[in-house]
């Protein structure tokens, strides 16, 4: 909010306006959109005044308040005005300057239940300038607590009403708030959409739900035919005119580098079967693609040596290595020849190549989620069991600097490894002995009381990285340990894929990440990819799924990387890119029962 200097103000102009020597304004009319007396002086008049006038000097008390930049002082102004009293027009107002002081205020609910007030019903009796700045409030509060589509929804309305210097940026703004909502959002919103409106979900769909280049471009082409007048039409969105260029120079060669003999050969060839499953998607809609020559990573001791091979058959782009010490030795190149996706990350910085990017199936992806679905299921209080394992404590520690990034507290940790003295830290964690002791105080004094030990009460949720064996032993000693109710939120290590439930046994409630691939069964290959390779449906799909996105996101990475706001829907979760190269996955989540994962649904805070 700007500030606005105070201007001087003669006495003698003072006493003609505001003193009782003039008649006191009766309306909001009365009253100036700029008011040249200082907050302390309109609140003294007010004090000499009574009923409707003082409420009116009040209320513009509280405007020159905010526009000093004094949120906090036009809420305690307000508090002395009784909003019921007020006519029409000033209801308005008050909701107004209360709505604007609390976003200030860092307080959007508040700010949101202010614009909700119903005096709000009457909004078109104002002047097209106060009915803009209301939509506009109300977008603000909309965004700041988690409803983007709905803010998308208040710009768009508002849009036509602006002077064109203002519609650019509100229409940035638009399509900024469109690509923080949640594909389900969009996709809810798209069914009643009309105008405008629909014309923007929809162009943040096309980048959103069509992995592959070529298809975004197409649906990109016939979304420009169809809106033609639309108001992201010229210019498009910068995100989405970049994917006119990208497919411009899309790459004509690509290279498959992965270990095609030796113990990686199973995972490299779900991963290549999945990379063409998506390449023949794309030639069956009469699409060209690249086309792909298989590099075994096995025959190559020196990575220059590929890339030189690479080079000299016209390869555009590589996909790979998989295996991670090669990603490594990668990500120690000062340069690298050819744009890169390693399927594999590494603990390495990166030498700041532009040409190197990460993907992979990393426990501290399901991890980070897991503390995201935690916090939005509405805990706030999370303890950890980690196994004795690198991976484990991997997935441990982006869970906990996420969790705190949030505002989350981590109230304890214990490492679990041996069977024999797993309960005994349960019992720790949850602090069941501090709870059997005070119990055994009580009945030391009052010998009939029967008292139940209860786990401790500064506990929400547990998160757990452990393996299958280990989680089996989890739920059957939460309950010994009077905690049968805790939630627990697991990555997919904790359970294992098969057709046979009772070999998830014990594991019944527990949450679990998991790719869409695999949960939702949803993609648009999941029924050929899973008939052609059954196995796809097992443990190997997410390597399946994995090969998927590697093909659809490949050419769309230096986008991404201008775009760091770019999401994309893929079969192993929603995909974003960081600052150094790497994919990160945002999972879906299932909950275990009768052996199964099933879909868990939306958080329920």
């Amino acid at each position: 909010m700007p500030r606005i200097n105070r201007l001087p103000v003669a006495a003698a102009v003072l006493a003609a306006i505001l003193s009782g020597c003039s008649s006191p304004p009766k309306q909001l009319s009365d009253l100036p959109r700029t008011p040249q007396a200082s907050v302390e002086e309109l609140l003294k008049d007010a004090d000499s005044e009574s009923g409707a006038e003082a409420n009116l000097l009040r209320l513009q008390a509280a405007r020159a308040a905010l526009m000093q930049d004094r949120p906090q002082q036009v809420l305690s102004i307000l508090e002395n005005i009784p909003q019921s009293d007020l006519p029409t027009d000033q209801q308005l107002l008050f909701s107004t300057l209360q709505a604007e002081s609390l976003l200030n205020l860092g307080q959007a609910t508040g700010a949101l239940r202010a614009l909700r007030h119903p005096s709000m019903q009457q909004i078109e009796t104002l002047p097209t300038e106060d009915q803009v700045r209301i939509q506009m409030l109300r977008a603000k509060a909309l965004q700041a607590t988690g409803d983007p589509v709905a803010a998308a929804r208040e710009r768009v309305f508002v849009d036509g009403l602006l002077p064109p210097e203002q519609q650019q940026t509100n229409q940035q703004a638009i399509w900024e708030s469109l690509n923080q909502a949640s594909t389900p959002a969009l996709e809810e919103a798209a069914a009643t959409a009309t105008g405008d409106l629909a014309g923007w979900i929809s162009l943040a769909l096309i980048g959103r739900q069509h992995g592959n280049l070529d298809i975004q471009v197409r649906e990109l082409k016939q979304w420009q035919e169809e809106f033609s007048d639309h108001p992201a039409a010229e210019p498009l969105p910068e995100a989405m005119a970049q994917l006119l260029e990208l497919h411009a120079s899309r790459p004509r060669h690509v290279a498959l580098l992965l270990p095609f003999q030796g113990p990686l050969a199973g995972p490299a060839q779900a991963l290549r079967d999945g990379f063409l499953a998506s390449q023949y998607q794309a030639y069956s809609e009469g699409i060209e693609q690249p086309r792909v020559t298989l590099y075994d990573s096995t025959s190559y001791t020196d990575l220059m040596q590929f890339y030189r091979q690479a080079q000299a058959d016209g390869v555009d782009w590589v996909i790979g290595p998989l295996e991670r010490d090669q990603v490594t030795r990668l990500a120690q190149m000062q340069e690298i020849p050819l744009p890169t996706l390693a399927l594999n990350y590494t603990d390495q910085a990166t030498q700041g190549d532009q040409a190197l990017f990460q993907f992979g199936l990393a426990p501290e992806d399901e991890a980070r989620s897991a503390a995201q679905r935690a916090w939005n299921d509405g805990h706030r209080y999370m303890g950890a069991l980690v196994a004795q394992t690198d991976w484990a404590e991997r997935a441990y520690q982006a869970f906990r600097q996420e969790w705190e990034a949030q505002g989350g507290v981590f109230v304890g940790r214990e490492t679990i490894d041996q069977p024999a003295t797993m309960a005994q830290q349960i019992g720790d964690l949850l602090q069941i002995r501090e709870s059997e002791q005070r119990n055994a105080r009580v009945k030391s004094v009052v010998e009939d009381a029967v008292v139940q030990p209860t786990p401790r009460q500064d506990l929400d949720a547990l998160f757990l990285s452990a393996t299958p064996q280990q989680a089996r032993q989890i739920k059957p000693t939460l309950a010994f340990q009077y905690a049968a109710d805790l939630p627990v939120y697991a990555t997919s290590h904790v359970y294992q894929l098969s057709g046979d439930p009772t070999q998830n046994a014990d594991l019944e409630g527990i949450m679990v990440a998991e790719v869409p691939w695999l949960l939702s069964r949803d993609d648009e290959l999941y029924a050929s990819v899973s008939q052609s390779w059954p196995q796809a449906t097992g443990a190997l799909g997410r390597l399946y799924a994995m090969g998927i996105d590697a093909q659809r996101i490949f050419s769309r990475l230096p986008q991404m990387r201008q775009h760091t706001e770019t999401r994309l829907d893929g079969a192993t979760g929603e995909l974003t890119l960081t600052e150094d190269g790497r994919v990160s996955r945002a999972t879906e989540w299932g909950v275990i029962e009768d052996g199964q994962v099933r879909p868990a649904g939306p958080s329920q805070p």
